[in-house]
């Protein structure tokens, strides 16, 4: 084993590993339980980033008619027009950053999940991934018969779940719609130095089909312990968008039953 194999084991799926290893300790070996828990803990953990990049999300279109007003004040000085558009942006707290840390941390998470469960599924789990001090209580769990697999009707070691496949893609296309009734469809403003910027409207359209389609072949082309993990953390996410923008949301469906209605949104 070379030393990158070796950091990748020690960065990604060690840690994986030993969490659900305790989750797994604690209720009696169920797989499905402690997939949901190791999800819940990890998006817990990220909330305050979740919640800052929604907003971020909501407020890049609110800032837009600022922009515009930018452009046509410093249209003859592009430097100006940069520097006073990031000073918007600080303002506003809005960035290309922010709100990535959640994206950036998910990622090795579901590596690492993907790895161990594949090991759990092929009975190949190394010993030496456990950590010494849950030695006591958790190497019981390296013997996968040990292990209940099943959760609601669902084996978690087996691949192609269609249940969880036509579930996440509900719950990506759910969470999109969210997005798209928070943000305002005001005319898209311009970039520093006066290059239009592109209407975002139109183009996440494709790029949310897109993005709902890869995330149900992967669902599908995994083992549904992995399919449970995203299912848990799109749940969470429309939870989390619901209850965030939860008057808004209300206004806005509001305006779309009673359409001869007038509703303020704030």
């Amino acid at each position: 084993m070379n030393w990158l194999s070796i950091l990748w084991a020690e960065l990604l799926y060690r840690p994986v590993f030993n969490l659900l290893i305790i989750f797994l300790a604690i209720f009696w070996g169920n797989l499905g339980v402690a997939i949901v828990l190791l999800t819940l803990v990890i998006r817990l953990l990220l909330l305050r980033n979740a919640i800052a990049g929604a907003n971020m999300s909501k407020g890049m279109s609110n800032i837009q008619p600022k922009m515009q007003e930018l452009q046509e004040k410093y249209k003859d000085d592009p430097k100006k027009l940069s520097e006073e558009t990031m000073k918007l942006l600080k303002k506003e707290g809005a960035g290309p950053m922010k709100g990535c840390l959640s994206m950036l941390i998910q990622l090795p998470v579901f590596i690492g999940l993907y790895s161990v469960i594949r090991k759990f599924a092929t009975g190949e789990v190394p010993n030496e991934w456990l950590y010494s001090f849950f030695f006591g209580f958790g190497n019981q769990y390296l013997d996968t018969q040990n292990i209940h697999s099943m959760f609601l009707g669902i084996d978690l070691f087996e691949k192609n779940s269609l249940i969880l496949t036509i579930l996440v893609a509900c719950l990506n296309a759910l969470q999109f719609w969210l997005t798209s009734l928070v943000q305002k469809t005001n005319k898209p403003a311009a970039m520093p130095g006066g290059v239009p910027m592109p209407d975002m409207s139109k183009m996440m359209i494709p790029m949310n089909i897109m993005m709902t389609v890869m995330m149900a072949s992967f669902v599908w082309s995994f083992q549904a312990g992995v399919g449970l993990y995203l299912a848990t953390t799109s749940l969470f996410s429309v939870l989390q968008y619901t209850i965030q923008y939860r008057v808004l949301l209300k206004a806005k469906l509001d305006m779309l039953l009673h359409k001869n209605k007038p509703v303020v949104i704030n």
